[in-house]
C-alpha cells in the first residue's frame, strides 16, 4: 500500500491533532495567542452513546499520557511563552506552531525549559531530514512490509501495520526504512487531524507470523521506538500488538526488551482475533483476515 501524503515543512507536517481538536489556529511560528483549553478529542454528536463511549475510552488512553499532564490555561500560556523566548533566543531554530510546542510541554510535565530543549532537538532533526516523498522511500513501500492502514480503529487511533515476514534485512536500506517510519508516523498524525474521531495516538499492529532471523531488524526497531516515539513524537505510540509471535522471536525480544526499557510495556503479545475486536467490520487490516504474507 503506497503512502501518498507529502509534507511541505517540518512545522506543518508535525503539527499534532490537538491543533484542530482544541480549536486553535495552526501557525508556522510561535503565536502569542494561547489556544483555548478544549479536549484533545473532537466531540461526537449528542445521542450517539456508542460513539461517546469510544471518545471517553480514547480520551482516557491519551489522557493518561499527555492530557493529565496539562496545566491550567494560565500555566500553559506561561510555559509556551517561556519556550517561545528560549527558541527565539537561538536565532536559527526552525519554526514551530503552538500546538506542537504544547504537546512537548505536556510531555515534559509543564517543565518549559526541558520542553524547549526537547522541541528544539526535534525541530532541528526534522529540518535536517527534509521533505519525504513516496519516491524517496519507494523500495520500502514496494516491499509491502509496513504501511498505514486506511481506517482508524474503534478508539480513533491511526494504525501502522507491519507484516514482519516481508521485511528482509539483507534487502533493505536502513536509511530508507527510517525515512519510511517517519513518513508513516506523520501520515498517521495528518489522518487523525482530518478525522472527526481522531485520538492523537498510534496503534501499531505487528503481524509476527512466519517471523525468522532474516526479519530481526534490531537497528530499525530501536530507531522506531527510541528515536521516533521517545525523542521526536513523544507519547504518540499507544500500543503495539504483536500477533501470533513465534518461539523464534523470544531470543530477539530478550535482547530488545531491555534496550527499549519502559517502552516494552506498550508491546502486547496477542492473537489476531484479539486485534480484530478493535476494528469495525470491514475496516480491519487485511493481514488479520487473510493470514501472514497475503494481506
Amino acid at each position: 500500500m503506497a503512502m501518498t501524503v507529502g509534507h511541505a515543512s517540518a512545522a506543518v507536517q508535525c503539527a499534532p491533532v490537538v491543533a484542530k481538536a482544541r480549536g486553535a489556529r495552526v501557525s508556522t511560528s510561535f503565536s502569542s495567542r494561547m489556544p483555548q483549553p478544549r479536549p484533545i478529542l473532537r466531540m461526537t454528536p449528542r445521542g450517539n452513546d456508542r460513539a461517546a463511549r469510544l471518545v471517553v475510552r480514547a480520551e482516557e488512553t491519551v489522557g493518561e499520557r499527555v492530557m493529565n499532564a496539562a496545566g491550567s490555561p494560565e500555566e500553559e500560556a506561561a510555559g509556551l511563552a517561556s519556550m517561545r523566548a528560549a527558541l527565539e533566543a537561538k536565532g536559527d531554530c526552525p519554526p514551530c506552531d503552538d500546538q506542537t510546542a504544547l504537546w512537548f510541554l505536556r510531555d515534559r510535565k509543564m517543565d518549559a525549559e526541558a520542553a524547549a530543549e526537547k522541541l528544539e532537538d526535534f525541530l532541528r532533526w526534522r529540518a535536517d531530514l527534509g521533505v519525504i516523498t513516496d519516491e524517496d522511500i519507494k523500495p520500502s513501500i514496494d516491499a509491502g512490509a509496513a504501511y498505514v492502514h486506511p481506517h482508524l480503529d474503534k478508539e480513533g487511533r491511526a494504525v501502522i501495520v507491519v507484516e514482519i515476514a516481508k521485511h528482509i534485512i539483507k534487502n533493505r536500506d536502513l536509511e530508507v526504512s527510517k525515512k519510511h517510519a517517519v513518513h508513516a508516523v506523520e501520515q498517521c498524525l495528518k489522518m487523525m487531524e482530518d478525522a472527526p474521531n481522531g485520538s492523537g495516538s498510534i496503534y501499531a499492529v505487528w503481524d509476527m507470523r512466519d517471523f525468522s532471523g532474516a526479519n530481526a531488524d534490531l537497528d530499525l526497531a530501536k530507531f522506531c521506538i527510541l528515536d521516533v516515539f521517545r525523542n521526536y513524537y513523544p507519547k504518540r505510540l499507544n500500543q503495539v500488538a504483536a500477533i501470533d509471535s513465534p518461539w523464534a522471536f523470544k531470543p530477539v525480544w530478550a535482547i530488545l526488551k531491555p534496550i527499549i526499557g519502559k517502552y516494552s510495556s506498550v508491546v502486547q503479545f496477542v492473537k489476531a482475533e484479539d486485534v480484530l475486536k478493535n476494528f469495525e467490520p470491514g475496516k480491519e487490516p487485511k493481514c488479520l483476515t487473510t493470514g501472514a504474507g497475503r494481506g
